[in-house]
């Protein structure tokens, strides 16, 4: 095709400032000189007077010259021809029989691009053309086939693909042919916007070419679970979120139950999954919740959430129960597995509302294992008003307990002697310094002063608000390890040879308790530089109890040190539920996602560890996975480095697919086993909501400078294009030659003030 560039020159101003400001400055250049420089010079004879004058002005058109800043352009034009790529949508969702006549999407598609065959021979006469059938990735073929097999949608990772390989072409323009709907996985599940971005700045634009409805008929029903996120790994007793989209069509006015069920480990026998149950609700469990849509067709999240009590693998499923009327129940629910790991602490925590270390001990709960469940207590005139739920104090409820700021009455009688009962059963406890702590909060006349590690006296309670300076230290006090308290875990924020130091680092304690030891089984953990005991721990049987008499740690995160202070507190808790000696298991297999569709390739990871933690670099290993149908398939095991993975490609039949791995040393002794599970979805990704999203095509119309044809107005549209010439691409090529950067300028600036100068000089005007 012809290529016929045509060149014009012309001089151009680079100014150095605004037209208006340049211009005036030049002109006030030679004005000036023109108004002082002959008055000078006007005892000079006539022609060195004209000389200088001549020569000044000469300057400073110069000068003027450089502020104008002129230049020669060559600007060059020329016409390539350009290249045009249409796409075609072959995936599922194209057999949707919602076109004219009940034709497919896919049958509406091939007609219309027959239908536009000899415009199209017009283009191919002037540009190339490139044709292409797309579901998860591209295709190039010679003309659109009317079957539509494709499992995905990819259109961001099409676009993507097709940018990729036509930029350099001259890529004009993309005609996509689709019904809009982006049904992708990793890793096609590339963003269509943000490509569309890409080619709006390349000046490409996409013309969708729209196919389908994009909703139901009113009276259709139809309850759809999409999307279920939960992080795949859990704590015992920590609170478990969910989060998922129920799709709802033709349910506006009705009442819909969506809930959690999670499979009973107790009734799971050998290789089959367990009873699905839905689990009990608390204050930080919900999992069940009621909805009204108010719209036929809409789109509501849904957040549900559980406390697991017991560790191991769970199939968990999010549903919404079946409405009378309904004919297509299958996508009702999403199912996915949850690891439940040991070492969930829940802990209650009880403070004064205003206190300003309850806003930071909070944060604990960003910790995976710990659920902290924070009561504000109410002071003054208030206090009395102040009612704690009796089920904190339940039997296994939680696994420690804080108590801050708090006078005793505020529990009650019973409400103490229970807690007293779970320290003794195990459950850890802390009390924190504050004017309402210890002997000042009465404590000394309840059950929990046997448990406390510091002597306290009924004389000592403080009755209002009122503070005793005999019960309080008010100077800071720097907050130090004892030799005892330098290697216990709770102090442990730093290695061992620099644990002192980032304790001595840090801010110190405005002001705390004045505390005694009850005995000399005590154990001191902390005092402060002028050996003022702060730190106190006491250890008898299953119970844990600490005493600490500082409440405004809250100084250290806020001065630098967050991390040190979330780290003390984090292992307070795990010390105080036994928990800080937890170990991993030996044998390991890691599953990521645990969704996959038929014919997804699944990745396994796994490995070994010793008791102590260490990773075992030199185990075998025997992977198996054994499907719903209870066939056991061995797989070969891969290594790189010190990582081992294993490839399983069978996966055709939706359910639940064990994976089983057992390792041994060298030396054929037994290192463990574990097992896990992966789900093939029964789900339909293209077909289970094959409603059209024309939305997308024209959010990537927009973005990229095109527009949204109908099937119909296709063939119109392309004759109108052929005619505005998108079929070439001009071009524009400026060459530039500044006037005034260059030697030559400056040797005749230079030459002009040298001879002024001299001429000055000659004439004793210098």
């Amino acid at each position: 095709m012809p290529n016929d560039p045509t060149t014009t020159l012309q001089l151009a101003f680079d100014l150095v400032w605004s037209l208006p400001v340049s211009l005036l400055t030049a002109v006030g250049l030679v004005v000036f000189v023109l108004l002082t420089y002959p008055r000078r010079v006007r005892h000079l004879p006539a022609v060195w007077r004209r000389t200088l004058v001549a020569l000044r002005v000469l300057i400073a058109l110069t000068l003027a010259f450089a502020i104008l800043r002129p230049e020669l352009q060559w600007t060059r034009k020329s016409r390539k021809a350009a290249m045009l790529v249409v796409l075609g949508d072959s995936s599922r969702s194209m057999q949707t029989a919602d076109g004219p006549a009940n034709a497919t999407r896919r049958a509406v598609l091939v007609k219309t691009l027959q239908e536009a065959e000899p415009t199209f021979l017009k283009l191919k006469k002037e540009m190339e053309v490139r044709y292409s059938d797309f579901d998860r990735e591209p295709r190039s073929v010679e003309k659109p086939d009317p079957a539509a097999p494709g499992e995905q949608s990819a259109i961001g990772f099409v676009l993507e693909s097709i940018l990729r390989e036509a930029q350099a072409s001259g890529l004009s323009g993309i005609f996509l042919h689709s019904d809009g709907a982006q049904r992708a996985l990793p890793p096609h599940d590339v963003d269509p916007r943000a490509i569309a971005r890409r080619l709006g700045e390349l000046q490409i634009p996409i013309f969708p070419v729209a196919y389908g409805t994009t909703g139901t008929t009113d009276t259709s029903l139809d309850l759809i679970v999409e999307d279920l996120l939960v992080d795949p790994y859990a704590f015992v007793k920590k609170t478990v979120p969910l989060r998922a989209k129920l799709r709802v069509l033709g349910a506006a006015g009705k009442k819909l139950t969506v809930r959690l069920l999670v499979e009973d480990p107790r009734t799971r026998e050998g290789l089959k999954s367990g009873e699905m149950k839905v689990p009990a609700a608390s204050k930080n469990a919900q999992p069940i919740v009621f909805l009204e849509p108010t719209r036929n067709v809409d789109v509501i999240p849904v957040e549900l959430s559980y406390i697991p009590d017991l560790p191991g693998e769970f199939k968990i499923r999010v549903e919404v129960v079946a409405l009378e009327g309904e004919i297509k129940t299958a996508n009702n629910f999403r199912e996915t597995l949850l690891t439940v790991r040991r070492g969930g602490i829940n802990v209650a925590y009880f403070d004064a509302a205003w206190a300003p270390e309850q806003k930071w001990l909070r944060l604990l709960n960003a910790t995976e294992q710990v659920q902290l469940d924070f009561q504000p207590v109410r002071g003054g005139r208030q206090r009395d008003l102040n009612d704690i739920d009796p089920e904190m104090f339940q039997r296994g409820r939680y696994d420690v307990y804080l108590i801050g700021d708090v006078p005793a009455k505020v529990f009650g009688p019973e409400l103490l002697k229970q807690l007293a009962a779970r320290v003794e059963e195990g459950a850890g406890l802390m009390m924190i310094g504050g004017h309402h702590s210890f002997g000042a909060g009465g404590y000394a006349e309840t059950p929990l002063a046997d448990l406390l590690p510091v002597a306290m006296r009924a004389s000592e309670t403080v009755s209002g608000d009122d503070i005793d300076p005999a019960l309080r230290h008010t100077d800071e006090l720097q907050m130090i390890p004892t030799s005892f308290g330098l290697n216990h875990y709770v102090m442990r924020v730093e290695s061992a040879d620099k644990n002192r130091a980032a304790w001595l680092a840090l801010p110190p304690l405005d002001g705390a308790n004045k505390l005694r030891p009850k005995n000399d089984f005590v154990g001191i953990l902390a005092t402060s530089d002028q050996g003022i005991p702060l730190l106190l721990s006491n250890e008898a049987g299953k119970a844990r109890v600490v005493a600490f008499a500082g409440n405004t740690t809250w100084r250290w995160a806020t001065h630098g040190f967050r991390n040190v202070h979330q780290r003390f507190w984090r292992q307070m808790i795990f010390w105080l539920a036994r928990k800080e000696d937890d170990q991993s298991q030996t044998v390991w297999v890691r599953i990521d996602p645990r969704n996959y569709l038929p014919g997804t390739p699944v990745k396994l990871a796994f490995g070994a560890r010793s008791p102590d933690g260490v990773v075992v670099t030199d185990a075998d290993f025997e992977v198996a996975v054994t499907n719903p149908k209870n066939e056991r398939q061995k797989l070969a095991v891969l290594r790189v480095g010190n990582e081992y993975s294993a490839d399983f490609l069978q996966n055709e039949h939706a359910g639940d697919y064990w994976v089983t791995v057992t390792a041994r040393s060298k030396d054929g002794q037994p290192i463990g086993d574990a097992n896990s599970r992966f789900l093939v979805d029964e789900r339909d990704l293209e077909l289970d909501n094959p409603a059209a999203d024309h939305a997308l095509l024209a959010e990537l119309a927009s973005l990229t400078g095109g527009s949204v044809v109908a099937p119909e107005q296709h063939g119109a549209f392309l004759e109108r294009l052929l005619k505005e010439g998108l079929v070439r691409r001009e071009e524009t090529e400026v060459t530039r030659k500044p006037l005034w950067d260059n030697w030559p300028f400056l040797l005749v600036f230079v030459t002009l003030l040298a001879t002024e100068w001299t001429i000055r000089k000659l004439r004793g005007l210098v």
